[in-house]
């Protein structure tokens, strides 16, 4: 079987093992509404006390369309393949990858896109239904162009995040327990890109130096080039600084493994 063959089983394992079990599926993207309800009934009730027509330098409308396209872009790039990677390490099952011609790092990646195909077929037809909402109320101009360039940001949040939990898993060859790892490293990378609520709630001084970390590329500026918050030049200079954070972590994450692979053991598998 060549590469390609290769590869693109291994896709079309991703795409039925995402649909293998059902009703998980679509309960995970039940589960994805609640936050973004949650949300909104706090930013309903601190926008009514305020008596302010715009905070952080959203409108009520704009911190609403921001909440409900935070909550769906996190849920597309969530990588949650974390303790299936712990378990190869600790049980052997990277062996099966170093005696056969198969790249355990191009396995996970092809896999992880084939995971998320469903999602993003689902996640289109729902945004779909945003921008026109949106675009009804004045809330969202639509653009064509910033729909093409919000998939493109999209595309390369997908890989960076993936790219950095990689890196991240690479910690289990030196972690007895790492569960609780994941959860903490997950939920605080998820605050400082822009997941819970957008980045000007923590001040203009964290922001810039939130900008010189990959974070906020993973989530924040998506939503912003597709909502219109980020500008035109700021949007092409964002997408250079996304494609330079692909090709560090991209270095990175072969060497943090190369490194952590002479303490991998082999035992079980």
């Amino acid at each position: 079987m060549n590469g390609r063959k290769l590869y693109t089983a291994v896709f079309s394992m991703g795409v039925q093992q995402s649909m293998e079990y059902r009703f998980h599926f679509f309960l995970g993207l039940l589960g994805a509404a609640f936050p973004i309800l949650v949300q909104y009934f706090i930013w309903t009730a601190v926008y009514q006390h305020s008596g302010e027509t715009a905070l952080f330098s959203y409108s009520y409308n704009q911190i609403i369309l921001y909440t409900i396209l935070a909550g769906l872009v996190s849920k597309l790039i969530a990588t949650q393949f974390e303790n299936q990677i712990v378990d190869d390490i600790k049980n052997g099952g990277l062996n099966k990858y170093l005696i056969k011609p198969v790249s355990y790092f191009g396995y996970r990646l092809i896999s992880f896109f084939g995971q998320k195909a469903i999602y993003y077929g689902i996640t289109a037809v729902l945004l779909a239904g945003i921008i026109w909402l949106a675009s009804a109320g004045g809330v969202l101009e639509f653009q064509v162009i910033r729909l093409i360039l919000f998939a493109v940001s999209l595309s390369g949040a997908l890989l960076l995040n993936f790219l950095i939990s990689y890196c991240i898993c690479a910690s289990a060859f030196y972690l007895n327990e790492i569960s609780y790892f994941f959860v903490i490293t997950s939920l605080l990378i998820n605050i400082l890109s822009g997941g819970m609520f957008p980045l000007e709630i923590f001040g203009d001084s964290i922001v810039e130096a939130l900008q010189y970390t990959p974070f906020p590329y993973t989530i924040y500026f998506p939503v912003n080039v597709l909502s219109g918050k980020t500008e035109v030049a700021a949007m092409y200079q964002g997408f250079l600084i996304q494609c330079g954070w692909i090709l560090l972590f991209l270095w990175l994450s072969r060497l943090t493994w190369r490194i952590s692979m002479k303490k991998y053991s082999a035992v079980g598998g």
